[in-house]
Parts: structure tokens; C-alpha cells; sequence
């Protein structure tokens, strides 16, 4: 009698399942209670494919692709579920009940950076929204945040250098930032400073002032000084933002931003005092 049972019941997840959909990319797989053709409930793995479409399978051993774990949102708050869109989330213990402990690694290519998001999930029981990109969330709020370059005051002004004499310079520094960002069920700190001034000078002179300690000030105090020794009407003086920039998920490790720096260019020319005797 209980083979007899095994087999029905066997039968029964067989005939609730359509036809294949091989070659398919699902956008979402998650879990649901369908009724069998006896009208009894029994969970089932419910897949949107790209498209449209939407397919029960028996379990997510049956979906006709490989999937990767993904975070977002459904009717009844933050969870996880299956994509086949590669993600960088991880599993790193899944339950009975579906739960999973979840990581996110932001460097596939690095194991050492990934990060250990600090609430178990449940598996979703909806249709999910996914959560945004924590990687794409913060590049796109710094490169909305980081100033315009910098505005450098020159003493002499630009047409009045002249080799032998002090060229002083001087840079407005924005202060450190400081915000949290919200991607789904996780929380992202990120910072943002500026931690260096470059200064290229035109003639082969490239100096970096630590923008945190040295003040910028130009004229007559500040310590972004040049001498020039030859005339030119075509050196171009370059000063830039040096940006550091990092994100954690909270309580996770830091992970650095490569941010460009920000620079800004004037044509200099220099001239040349010229002694003249007099008769």
C-alpha cells in the first residue's frame, strides 16, 4: 500500500508540470502552493521567463537552467531567490525552510572580498522585485556626488608668470562625505573624500599635497609653490581632485571605489625678466 501511495503522489507533481521550456531565461524563480489535479496544495517552484511567461516546475532541480541566487523584495518584504542571470550574491548556508544565510562578492575574480550580509533571508513566496546592484548603487550615487573640478587661484594670474619669481596656487578642498544608501534588505555605507591635490605645473614639476593636512591657501601662506626657470606661451598648469572613494555593506569590510580624478587646465604662459643697460 504505501509504494502504491509513493507512486500516486509521484504522478501527481509529474502532471502539474507544462512542457519544458529549454534554452528560456528566467528573470525569477521562487516558491509557491499550487493545487495538484487532486486539488491538494504542494509547493512548487514558480519561474518567470523572460518574456513573459510564467511556468511551475516540481522543484528548482527541474528548471531547465542553471540559477544563481539573487536578493530583492516581494509581497511580504526582503528575500532571496533564483535568477539564471549570474549575480554576485552567494549562499552560504540554506535551511529547511528556506532561509539562507547570504554574501555578496562584488570581485568574482577575488574570493578575499566577499561580503557576509548580517540577516537570514527567507526564500521569496512572490513574484520579486530585485534589489538594486549594490556595486551600480554606489558608483552611480558617487559619480552624482563628486564635485566639479577644482578652481585654482594663481598668483601671478595667468598671462603675469615669470621665470625666477614664486608661482603660488591655491585650491578649495570639499570636506569628507559621508551617507548611507539603501539596496533592498541591505544597507551600504559609503564615503567619499578628496585625499590628494596634483598639481602639474606644466614644465615637468608634478606635485601631490595631502589635501586632509596641508592647507591649500594660496598667496602669500599657502605651500603649493613654483618657480619656473624658462619662458614658455605654452605651458598648461593642471590641478586635480584626488578621489578616495569606499562602500561597505554595515558591519561588513570596506571595499574601495576607483573614482577618476577630477582635474582642471590653464594655459600659463611664462615670461622673462630681461636686464637692459641703459646708456
Amino acid at each position: 500500500m504505501g509504494k502504491r501511495l509513493r507512486v500516486s503522489a509521484l504522478v501527481a507533481i509529474i502532471l502539474i508540470l507544462p512542457s519544458p521550456v529549454l534554452g528560456a531565461e528566467f528573470s525569477s524563480c521562487w516558491v509557491a502552493q499550487s493545487d495538484n489535479q487532486f486539488g491538494d496544495a504542494q509547493t512548487v517552484t514558480r519561474c518567470r521567463i523572460a518574456g513573459g511567461e510564467v511556468v511551475d516546475y516540481a522543484s528548482d532541480r527541474d528548471v531547465p537552467s542553471v540559477l544563481y541566487p539573487n536578493v530583492g523584495t516581494d509581497l511580504t518584504g526582503a528575500c532571496w531567490y533564483y535568477t539564471s542571470a549570474t549575480t554576485g550574491y552567494l549562499i552560504l548556508a540554506l535551511y529547511a525552510n528556506g532561509d539562507a544565510d547570504m554574501a555578496y562578492n562584488p570581485d568574482p575574480s577575488d574570493p578575499g572580498s566577499v561580503i557576509i550580509l548580517g540577516d537570514t533571508l527567507p526564500r521569496c513566496t512572490s513574484e520579486p522585485e530585485p534589489a538594486l546592484d549594490p556595486v551600480a548603487l554606489v558608483w552611480e550615487y558617487v559619480t552624482q556626488y563628486v564635485h566639479a573640478p577644482p578652481l585654482p587661484d594663481l598668483n601671478p594670474r595667468p598671462g603675469d608668470g615669470v621665470t625666477g619669481l614664486d608661482t603660488h596656487i591655491g585650491v578649495a578642498v570639499p570636506t569628507d562625505h559621508a551617507t548611507q544608501l539603501s539596496s533592498g534588505s541591505t544597507t551600504l555605507d559609503v564615503e567619499i573624500v578628496v585625499s590628494t591635490v596634483i598639481v602639474d605645473w606644466g614644465d615637468g614639476t608634478i606635485d601631490t599635497f595631502p589635501a586632509g593636512e596641508v592647507p591649500l591657501t594660496g598667496y602669500p601662506d599657502g605651500v603649493a609653490i613654483h618657480v619656473y626657470e624658462a619662458k614658455s606661451d605654452t605651458v598648461t598648469l593642471g590641478v586635480s581632485y584626488g578621489w578616495t572613494a569606499r562602500w561597505r555593506i554595515v558591519g561588513g569590510s570596506w571595499v574601495p571605489l576607483a573614482v577618476p580624478n577630477t582635474t582642471t587646465a590653464v594655459v600659463y604662459p611664462v615670461a622673462e625678466i630681461v636686464s637692459v643697460l641703459q646708456p
